[in-house]
């Protein structure tokens, strides 16, 4: 009995570090949006500046759960939550390097050309923040049925991806001078539609957790 409260102890300890990663990381997400919208070089240099943190994050969080493992003889179920655990940091932790280039993008990328891309950036950047958020609580609440609703809303991001890469297209067809602004753009575009499949895997592995099954949430 001692065993399994200690168990349960650190288990709720490991949890409770990842909920603080997934906020760092969205705060990310949340900065690196408002310093693009605002040509805040200052607060995308914080972004990425702190993408160190959640690397940090992530490995503390790996070294609880090896430990739990190594120690504490989980049974199934726990060693279920403790592989989901370990493969959810591991996509924040990704989730975490789109901030940064996001954030990276404002000196790559004149006002002009950002001011026709910008309001599919932000309507794809906010879909996403808004699934790393519901998945945090699904991951929380232990709710497969709610990681599922989440990882439908990824067809959203991936139909906001075709039509920025059709619309940088166009501006590179019409104006060669901006091939090079439209590749970064590309490049980012393609970081954001990725944002929403990493989420998707988070989705993926809460329901493994939770119902022990590996299943593709592809809609």
């Amino acid at each position: 009995m001692e065993t399994r409260i200690r168990l349960n102890e650190q288990m709720a300890e490991v949890y409770q570090t990842v909920l603080k990663m997934g906020t760092f990381v969205e705060e990310a997400l949340r900065k690196a949006l408002n310093a693009v919208s605002n040509r805040n070089m200052n607060l995308a240099q914080q972004v990425i500046e702190h993408d160190i943190h959640i690397d940090s994050y992530q490995n503390a969080i790996e070294d609880m759960c090896t430990k739990i493992i190594a120690t504490e003889q989980p049974v199934a179920s726990d060693l279920r939550e403790l592989v989901t655990l370990i493969k959810v940091v591991s996509d924040l932790e990704r989730i975490g390097d789109h901030a940064r280039h996001l954030a990276k993008s404002i000196s790559s990328i004149s006002e002009p050309i950002l001011e026709q891309v910008l309001p599919k950036i932000k309507v794809m950047t906010e879909k996403g923040i808004s699934m790393v958020h519901d998945a945090l609580t699904a991951l929380s609440t232990h709710d497969a049925d709610l990681a599922t609703t989440i990882a439908a809303m990824d067809d959203q991001i991936d139909e906001l991806h075709t039509q920025l890469y059709e619309q940088i297209i166009t501006i590179m067809q019409e104006d060669p001078r901006y091939i090079e602004e439209g590749t970064t753009l590309l490049f980012l575009n393609r970081f954001l539609e990725r944002l929403g499949d990493h989420v998707t895997n988070i989705c993926e592995w809460i329901v493994y957790a939770k119902r022990g099954t590996h299943i593709e949430l592809n809609f």
